[in-house]
C-alpha cells in the first residue's frame, strides 16, 4: 500500500526523541493511526480539528515539501538524515499517495463552494471587494483572544508557533506558479514572488523578518523545530496553496486564492502588529507584520488588476469560477484555523479547571493503559473524544503547547479536551498510564 510504504520512512514513523524537532526532515506522523482512517470518506469541515485530519495534514506537507530544499543553517547538515527526506522512494511514494490524501483533505471544502449563475468580471470585482471591505471593517478576534488570554504572551508564542510552518518558507508555493509563460502576469506574479523574498537581500526576505521575530519571543527559528504543534488548521492553510499549485489545472483557483489572501493581509497584519506591541511591551519588533500591513495593499491591488483582470479580458469569463471558488475556499479554511487557535487557547488557559474537573471521576473501568520509560515522546495527537487522562505510577510531563506543560505524578488526573493537541514526555524511570473516553457535562 503505497500510504503506507510513504510513512514507512524512519522520518515520518519514528518517535522522536525529543519534544521539539531536532533537524528540518525529522517530521512524525503517527502512521499507527492509519487503521482508524477511512480512505473512503473525505474529512468533513465541521471535523477538521480531527486525529484523521492531522496524520493527513501532515503527511500532504511532507509530501509537497519534498520538493522545497530544506537545510539546517545553525549546524551542518546531517547527509544521512538528508540523503533518507530526499530520497528516490519518497519521491515516488508521494506521486502514489498525494491524490488520494489530497482528495481527502479537500474534497469536501470544494464541495461546500457553489459558485453558480453566470459571473461577469464586473460582478466578480464588485463581490469581492466588498468581501474584502468586511474584512477591513472588521473587529479583530484574534486580537481579542490573544489579549484577553490568561497569559497573553504564551498565547501570542503560541499564534506564531502555528504561522511558523509557512511563514518560515514563505511563499514556497507561489514561487510554483511562476515558471513557464502566460504572458505578462507571469511578470507580475514574479514581482509578488521577489518583494517576498526581500529582492534578494536575505535580511529583508520576509521569512528572515519572521526568524527575528521568533528569536525576539523566545521561540527557536529552525523550520518544523515545533512540528508537534501544528494544528490541522494551520497545517490545511499551508498544504493548501501547494494544493492549488503543484497541479496547474487549478491555477486559477490559485490566483483567487492569492488575492483573497494578499488584499486581507493587509488588514489582518494590523492588529497583528498591535498584538505584537500590547502584549510584548515594546520589547518585541512588529516589523514583520509592519511589512505586510504595506506591501501586501500593493500585492493585493496587483493581484486583482496586474494579473487576474487581464487573464479574464484574454480568456473570457469561464475562467472566474475557479478564481471566485479558490477566493472562497482559502477563507473558509482560514477561518476554520483561527476558530481552531481560538479554542486552544481557551483550553490552554483552562488547564487548572480541568485537572479540578478531572478529581470528580472515579470510575476509570474500562480504561486503556499504557507503559512507558524514561525519556519516551509521543508524537502529538488528537482526540475525537473528551478523555480522562490518569497518571497510575511514575512521573510524566503532558504538553499543550511548549509553554503549557502539565506536571504529573502517580494519582494525579487531567481532562484531555476533544480536538486539542498534546504529547507525553516520561520524567521517570518508567511510568504507567491510563486514558479513558468520557462525556464532560
Amino acid at each position: 500500500m503505497a500510504i503506507e510504504s510513504f510513512l514507512s520512512c524512519s522520518h515520518f514513523k519514528d518517535a522522536p526523541k525529543d519534544v521539539f524537532m531536532a533537524s528540518p526532515y525529522q517530521r512524525p506522523c503517527r502512521p499507527q493511526d492509519l487503521k482508524a482512517l477511512d480512505l473512503s470518506q473525505p474529512v468533513n469541515l465541521d471535523n477538521y480539528s480531527s486525529n484523521e485530519n492531522l496524520l493527513i495534514q501532515r503527511s500532504i506537507l511532507n509530501a509537497y515539501e519534498l520538493d522545497l530544499v530544506f537545510l539546517p543553517f545553525s549546524k551542518p547538515v546531517n547527509l544521512k538524515e538528508l540523503k533518507t527526506f530526499y530520497c528516490d522512494e519518497n519521491y515516488k511514494n508521494a506521486a502514489a499517495v498525494l491524490p488520494c490524501f489530497e482528495h481527502l483533505a479537500f474534497s469536501s471544502l470544494e464541495k461546500s463552494i457553489n459558485v453558480s449563475g453566470h459571473w461577469t468580471l464586473q460582478d466578480f470585482v464588485k463581490y469581492t471587494k466588498t468581501k474584502i471591505k468586511d474584512v477591513a471593517n472588521s473587529e479583530s478576534t484574534l486580537y481579542k483572544k490573544i489579549t484577553g488570554s490568561k497569559d497573553p504572551e504564551s498565547a501570542a508564542r503560541f499564534f506564531f508557533i502555528q504561522c511558523a510552518g509557512d511563514f518560515l518558507s514563505e511563499a514556497s508555493a507561489m514561487a510554483r506558479n511562476v515558471l513557464g509563460n502566460y504572458g505578462s502576469s507571469t511578470s507580475e506574479l514574479f514581482k509578488v514572488l521577489i518583494d517576498e523574498y526581500g529582492y534578494g537581500v536575505h535580511e529583508k526576505k520576509h521569512s528572515s523578518i519572521f526568524e527575528r521575530m521568533m528569536k525576539d519571543v523566545g521561540l527557536n527559528e529552525m523550520i518544523h523545530y515545533y512540528w508537534n504543534f501544528y494544528t490541522p488548521g494551520s497545517l490545511s492553510l499551508i498544504n493548501y496553496f501547494h494544493y492549488i499549485s503543484k497541479n496547474h489545472s487549478r491555477f486559477f483557483k490559485y490566483l483567487g486564492a492569492l488575492y483573497y489572501t494578499e488584499a486581507t493581509l493587509a488588514f489582518t497584519t494590523k492588529s497583528q502588529s498591535k498584538i505584537v506591541n500590547d502584549v510584548f511591551k515594546g520589547r518585541v519588533s512588529s516589523l514583520y507584520f509592519d511589512e505586510h500591513s504595506h506591501i501586501d495593499i500593493h500585492h493585493g491591488r496587483m493581484a486583482l488588476e496586474k494579473i487576474i483582470i487581464p487573464l479574464v479580458e484574454l480568456h473570457g469569463e469561464q475562467i472566474i469560477p475557479d478564481i471566485l471558488s479558490g477566493f472562497e475556499e482559502f477563507a473558509s479554511l482560514q477561518d476554520i484555523a483561527d476558530e481552531e487557535l481560538y479554542r486552544h487557547i481557551e483550553v490552554h488557559d483552562s488547564l487548572d479547571e480541568l485537572v479540578e474537573k478531572a478529581s470528580k471521576y472515579h470510575d476509570v473501568s474500562g480504561a486503556v493503559k499504557f507503559e512507558e520509560v524514561l525519556g519516551e515522546v509521543s508524537v502529538s495527537h488528537i482526540h475525537n473524544n473528551d478523555e480522562l487522562f490518569m497518571v497510575d505510577e511514575g512521573e510524566l510531563d503532558l504538553y499543550f503547547s511548549p509553554d503549557k506543560v502539565v506536571k504529573m505524578k502517580a494519582g494525579d488526573k487531567i481532562i484531555i479536551p476533544s480536538g486539542i493537541l498534546h504529547l507525553s514526555k516520561i520524567t521517570s524511570d518508567t511510568c504507567r498510564y491510563s486514558v479513558k473516553h468520557i462525556e464532560v457535562a
